[in-house]
């Protein structure tokens, strides 16, 4: 991917989570507050002022000033007299906002949905949340459960084709940063990783997707591409997974790779912005 002469927006990101307490406008209540909200997580249940003291880090009197807070604003409830806490329905109000603004999502859906029919497997559009990848939009054909993401579903970029994908679409600066802080996440498994991880890369490079089988989740196969604004300001990814049995990789390599990166080629043209 070429390099531009203005930071993307991936890269101002980047440098805002690194340099934010040299920064006299960041306000630091504010991101304490996401940090709360960011710590509960789907199927995992309610957490306490203690747990999520443990999660976030912050000091439990500082988790309960929040908590509270965020109770009164109605963005969390309470359940019984234990106080644990989840996320009440106001909070999707915030998320619908950003869903339904996002245009690419909007023009991705059919031809996603067209593809999903096409494989009987699941297609999905994702953007990074730090160093993990969180699906926009997602397609469901296969019909085993197991198999089946929902929008807002998180998974980590190392652990996911559609992570690589994604890697290969950023500068070479970003995805350096993304290396250092995953070499540092990771320890003594980074090496391997950053092997199959480059070799990603490479493939997306050469044909325009990559493959991967088995390597990130059991069982599985996938082929995944990044999408790219022409500006370089919006870097996506976009997958195809199934379980193993139902696909095979000589179809992937063949037949569904090459229509996952021509939806996603198609869709460049129409991103002024995400």
């Amino acid at each position: 991917m070429a390099e531009s002469k203005h930071k993307t927006i991936v890269h101002q990101e980047l440098e805002l989570e690194g340099n934010a307490t040299k920064d006299a406008r960041f306000v630091s209540s504010i991101a304490r507050t996401f940090e709360v909200l960011r710590a509960f997580r789907p199927g995992e249940g309610p957490l306490s002022n203690a747990e999520l003291s443990e999660v976030t880090g912050l000091p439990k009197a500082t988790v309960a000033r929040l908590t509270h807070t965020l109770k009164s604003l109605g963005y969390l409830t309470s359940l019984g007299n234990d106080n644990r806490f989840e996320p009440s329905p106001s909070i999707l109000a915030l998320g619908y906002c950003v869903l339904s603004n996002l245009r690419v999502r909007q023009l991705a859906q059919p031809q996603m949905t067209a593809l999903a029919k096409h494989t009987s497997a699941s297609v999905g559009l994702a953007s990074r949340d730090r160093l993990g990848m969180i699906y926009l939009a997602m397609t469901n054909g296969s019909p085993l459960r197991t198999m089946r993401h929902d929008v807002g579903t998180r998974v980590n970029i190392e652990k996911s084709a559609i992570g690589p994908a994604f890697l290969a679409g950023v500068t070479a600066d970003e995805k350096e940063y993304f290396f250092g802080h995953l070499a540092r996440k990771l320890g003594a498994a980074w090496p391997d990783t950053r092997d199959r991880i480059e070799a990603s890369i490479a493939e997306v490079r050469e044909r325009g997707f990559c493959l991967v089988d088995g390597e990130w989740q059991r069982d599985t196969r996938a082929v995944a591409c990044p999408v790219v604004s022409p500006d370089l300001s919006t870097v996506l990814a976009i997958n195809c997974v199934a379980p193993s049995f139902q696909i095979g990789n000589e179809q992937l390599v063949e037949d569904i790779g090459p229509r996952l990166a021509h939806l996603a080629s198609g869709l460049v043209p129409m991103m002024g912005g995400t």
